[in-house]
């Protein structure tokens, strides 16, 4: 059977802003004898209906809570993996959360299914309401969980018909605000390395500050997709509901987000400055690895949030997180890393006065391993707009930064923790002969 369907032009097409009303890649999903979605949860039920209602023949659904669930959309969940006709099977990848995607992806090939389709993209042709001429909210883009805003492209091209003038324009699909570096847990494996900070260092950024980086960076880029304001915890910082509300002043973004455990007390006044369509609280869920204590305070707090009426989600349980890397420099080659930054996403963050790349290239820079100036921009120079937009066109178009060195894991540490959220400390501060000042302060 024929299957030359070219899947990357109709990812472009889906993240284009343009209503997708073809049929196309129904017609090649039906071309597989076996139709699999594996993710049973939000993404996954909304696909799977949809598909169903047009003619798709779904085989099965996999997820590692199969035993629990059953079936979704009366369709059988099994264990991933167990179908046995890989050449003629089509995978359709349901899981939103784009840090353990890849990962997933990779196994999936280690096991022999090389038929797949990326859940979201699909999501984003085939189920979202939103284009160019409607714009997009966050009540249905955050409060559905049946996609992540966080990692859409589709936001481009329905927000830069409206905002972008600029010929040669700045925009960033996500941008993290950091707004203090205090959390309420101990997570072990935690990508912010959050416990290696000293008590010294474990602090709330002044409001001032905050406010200055918000003006100085969002006066200066055309538009971003999605802002995740975020610590440590962000709730722990008495100022939040000021700083959302001075954020919100802005209009060259789509959606806020804001990223809590929801295991520290979040106090009504908190929540004054959130009352924007474009906010939405995002509980993440890790009641498996909490004390009782902070699992009560979890569901007080999305009761507090819920009767504030701003806008919220709570996620479900994920059993395992990506070991985050060793701060250590790998002392890969100009050409690796190249690579490397051209296939990576770049979530840069706005902390304490600096826009870094990533959270990676955040923590060298914060917990004093090294002082790589080309790895960031510096908001507090005083500089006009105008400078400011050339540095950060130049900063945004490196053909790599010094931090891509330290991605990468070392001989003996794994990629999967056991549980996700686990409580503990591991420290990721291993001297290295290429970084000396690769130890914890």
């Amino acid at each position: 059977m024929k299957r030359d369907f070219d899947l990357e032009e109709y990812y472009k097409r889906a993240w284009s802003g343009e209503v997708c009303g073809d049929t196309s890649v129904v017609e090649y999903i039906k071309s597989f004898e076996h139709v699999i979605l594996w993710g049973a949860s939000y993404q996954g039920k909304a696909i799977g209906k949809r598909l169903l209602e047009l003619g798709v023949d779904i085989s099965n659904y996999w997820d590692i809570r199969w035993e629990e669930l059953k079936s979704v959309n009366g369709i059988e969940v099994i264990a991933p993996f167990e179908n046995d006709d890989k050449e003629n099977s089509l995978v359709i990848v349901c899981i939103g959360n784009r840090v353990i995607l890849y990962s997933l992806i990779a196994d999936l090939k280690n096991h022999g299914f090389n038929n797949f389709i990326y859940g979201d993209y699909l999501y984003m042709g085939l189920l979202c309401p939103f284009s160019k001429d409607t714009g997009i909210s966050a009540k249905r883009c955050s409060g559905t969980m049946e996609c992540r805003q966080v990692y859409c492209h589709r936001i481009k091209g329905i927000l830069s018909a409206q905002y972008i003038e600029e010929e040669e324009p700045i925009f960033l699909p996500s941008v993290t605000l950091v707004i203090n570096q205090r959390c309420s847990l101990k997570c072990k494996y935690c990508t912010s390395y959050m416990n290696e900070y000293g008590l010294h260092e474990r602090v709330d950024f002044p409001l001032e500050q905050i406010c200055s980086d918000i003006d100085n960076f969002f006066g200066a880029v055309d538009m971003v997709g999605t802002i995740t304001v975020m610590g440590g915890e962000p709730f722990m910082h008495k100022d939040i509901s000021q700083i959302i509300e001075h954020l919100c002043r802005w209009e060259n973004f789509g959606l806020i987000s804001i990223a809590t455990s929801g295991t520290y007390p979040i106090k009504p006044e908190q929540l004054e400055g959130l009352h924007d369509d474009r906010v939405n609280v995002s509980f993440s869920n890790y009641v498996e690895s909490v004390s009782e204590n902070q699992k009560k305070m979890f569901y007080q707090n999305i009761e507090t949030v819920k009767q504030s009426g701003v806008c919220y989600t709570a996620g479900l349980f994920s059993p395992e997180w990506i070991v985050p890397v060793s701060l250590v420099n790998k002392g890969y080659s100009d050409e690796h890393v190249t690579r490397m930054k051209s296939a990576c996403n770049n979530w840069h963050q706005i902390k304490n006065g600096k826009v870094h790349p990533c959270d990676l290239a955040t923590a060298i820079y914060s917990l004093h391993v090294a002082d790589n100036s080309c790895d960031y921009v510096d908001l507090n120079k005083g500089i006009s707009r105008e400078e400011l937009r050339e540095e950060l066109k130049q900063y945004i178009a490196r053909p790599f930064y010094e931090s891509c060195r330290y991605h990468g894991y070392l001989e003996d540490e794994s990629r999967f923790t056991a549980k996700a959220a686990e409580q503990g400390y591991k420290s990721f501060l291993k001297r290295d002969t290429k970084d000396e000042a690769c130890v914890k302060n």
